[in-house]
């Protein structure tokens, strides 16, 4: 029945969630993670050839999501994670100074984040957002729908470069706040008719609908 998980200083743990524990933690709502030196990843889904995945189906109930301060993170999730573990759930996430992460969601991860209502990415090694899709991955073009995300923060994101590294297309419906700063090599804005893959927003979709706009020290076009 557990809902709330602090994990504080703990700094020889490599991974919080290890194989076949994600069943025992499924009403977890909130899980936050600070100053763990050692931690490579949140939920280690695979281990010594084993896909846990092939043998689990998970919902899980995490809604809020806090990883602060974690130098060796490489993944929140198994890299590449299938459809049959679900974060569905997600409301909030925030990951802040975590220098060794290179993408944030893997592609199984990212498709189903339809109650994600804030996200803030703040000092981080960051590359890409979500993962590339390797299950059969031909090169048709991919949508993401955000229907909820009202708040989108990115803060000192130097090597970010894409959203996704492939043709797709981002919906923001209720998108209101969006700050941007010091993401020197990611293209923001981008025009539907000009088919550009890597810019992180179309314009024409975004801009009627936001309320508040920061933005320094980005690429705009």
């Amino acid at each position: 029945m557990l809902k709330e998980l602090i994990v504080q200083e703990c700094d020889v743990l490599l991974n919080i969630f290890p194989p076949f524990c994600l069943r025992v933690f499924q009403r977890l709502e909130k899980l936050i993670v600070t100053d763990c030196a050692s931690l490579e990843e949140v939920f280690q889904l695979q281990v010594q050839g084993l896909d846990v995945e092939e043998t689990y189906v998970v919902e899980s109930r995490l809604r809020e999501l806090n990883l602060i301060r974690l130098p060796k993170l490489e993944h929140v999730w198994t890299k590449y994670c299938k459809g049959n573990i679900s974060f569905s759930s997600l409301k909030q996430v925030c990951i802040e100074e975590c220098w060794g992460l290179k993408t944030l969601f893997p592609f199984s991860i990212a498709k189903d984040l339809q109650q994600l209502e804030t996200l803030t990415i703040q000092n981080c090694g960051l590359e890409e957002i979500v993962s590339k899709n390797v299950e059969g991955s031909n090169e048709q073009e991919i949508w993401f729908a955000f229907n909820q995300l009202s708040i989108l923060n990115l803060w000192d994101l130097p090597y970010l470069t894409c959203f996704y590294p492939g043709m797709h297309r981002t919906t923001w419906p209720a998108l209101t706040k969006l700050i941007i700063s010091e993401c020197g090599r990611i293209k923001i804005f981008g025009h539907e008719e000009s088919q550009i893959e890597h810019s992180l927003f179309l314009i024409d979709k975004v801009i009627p609908n936001c309320r508040r706009f920061y933005l320094a020290h980005v690429i705009l076009r």
